[in-house]
């Protein structure tokens, strides 16, 4: 799996500024309503949520504030990423950190012990979802949600007419350019594959929102009942 970094030519430290940047776009009123309407109501008192590829660490940090009373737990593959989320404050206890290979690595909790487990803009970098989503599974628990957040396809057009996420200067051959290396990786997937992707391993669509406009899809999903 080709990081971002590899993609782009981006040190690890561009990278977690972009992800400053442009987090307030992406993580909205639109993405907490979601989660609202379908996550809450299905944690436990004290529940325990994974963010993983926690980048540097400000979905955790919203989490801190809005479900106090949560067993926070963040992860990435960028040792810079964990150093910020590490450096912010949190409003309930500091989560905890470490970095994981989402590719090599088991996640790191029991089997049914998790309430929450969230990503965005990670796995579709992956060449085949499927062991991943078996993992989310494993450590689910039967109430369980599941929160991914990724790129869903688009035109060529519409992908180069998005608003760039940089504050410092890029011209539009910079912009184009890097663009360009990323196309065919944010648009490897289209809503109705990520869809059969999590119902053929054993998930329930429970909902689906655009927070981020046509470029994101956040599918809020939960392990199938058996009958």
């Amino acid at each position: 799996m080709a990081t971002h970094q590899e993609l782009t030519g981006q040190s690890d430290e561009d990278l977690v500024q972009r992800m400053i940047r442009s987090y307030a776009g992406r993580f909205g009123d639109a993405y907490w309503d979601a989660f609202d309407e379908h996550a809450r109501p299905r944690l436990s008192p004290a529940p325990t949520i994974v963010d993983l590829g926690c980048g540097p660490g400000l979905l955790l940090q919203d989490l801190s504030a809005r479900v106090p009373k949560g067993d926070l737990h963040g992860y990435d593959l960028t040792p810079a990423m964990i150093e910020h989320a590490r450096r912010i404050d949190y409003i309930g206890q500091p989560p905890t950190l470490g970095l994981l290979d989402l590719l090599k690595d088991r996640l790191p909790f029991e089997e049914a012990s998790v309430d929450v487990v969230a990503i965005s803009a990670v796995v579709h970098l992956f060449d085949d979802l499927f062991p991943f989503l078996a993992e989310v599974s494993r450590v689910l628990k039967p109430a369980g949600t599941f929160l991914m957040y990724e790129w869903v396809r688009t035109s060529l057009a519409e992908y180069m007419g998005r608003p760039s996420t940089s504050d410092a200067p890029e011209s539009p051959e910079d912009f184009r350019r890097r663009s360009m290396k990323l196309f065919g990786t944010h648009n490897h997937y289209a809503r109705e594959d990520w869809r059969w992707m999590l119902t053929e391993s054993g998930f329930d669509i429970l909902g689906e929102a655009s927070p981020a406009g046509k470029f994101y899809q956040l599918f809020i999903a939960a392990p199938k009942v058996s009958a």
